[in-house]
Formats: C-alpha cells, sequence, structure tokens
C-alpha cells in the first residue's frame, strides 16, 4: 500500500510597515495589520476544541473570506491547524 502525503508549508512575512504577506503555496494574501487581526481571530475561533469536533462532525471543511472579503479559502481540518501555528507567533 503506498500513500502520498502532501506537506504544505503556509509562511508569513513582513515587507513594509503595515504589509503582511501569507505564502499558502498556491496563493500569496496580502493583509493589513488589522486584516490580520481578524483573521488570527477567525483562524483562533475556529481552531479551537469545540469548533474542530464540530467541523470533522459535520463537513469536515470550512469556507474563511479573508482579507476584507477579497479571498475564498477552503480549509480542512490540518490546514487549520497549521495556518495557526503559523499566524500566532507572530503576535507573541
Amino acid at each position: 500500500m503506498n500513500f502520498l502525503v502532501k506537506e504544505t508549508s503556509y509562511k508569513i512575512s513582513s515587507g513594509r510597515r503595515n504589509c503582511y504577506q501569507l505564502d499558502l503555496g498556491y496563493k500569496v494574501i496580502d493583509f493589513t495589520f488589522c486584516q490580520l487581526l481578524a483573521f488570527r481571530k477567525k483562524i483562533l475561533h475556529y481552531s479551537s476544541y469545540e469548533s474542530l469536533e464540530a467541523i470533522i462532525e459535520e463537513d469536515n471543511f470550512i469556507l474563511l473570506w479573508v482579507a476584507d472579503n477579497k479571498h475564498l479559502l477552503y480549509l480542512d481540518v490540518p490546514q487549520i491547524l497549521e495556518l495557526r501555528a503559523t499566524v500566532l507567533p507572530i503576535f507573541r
């Protein structure tokens, strides 16, 4: 039995003051600081135990509008957790 494991690696960078870029591998999303705060809040909400449990029991994915509704992300549970691990260190 063969398995193909796709490793995703999200990166976030800061170029100028109040300008952040999230590289998802297939798309780059530009954020202002306020948009990044709103994105962090959404990711924290959906990565809570209760939300993850609800996501797994229902559709096993979420659709998330980000950056003032300019981008729509289709995320499954591992992607949500990886985004949480990517975004949280910025605010520490």
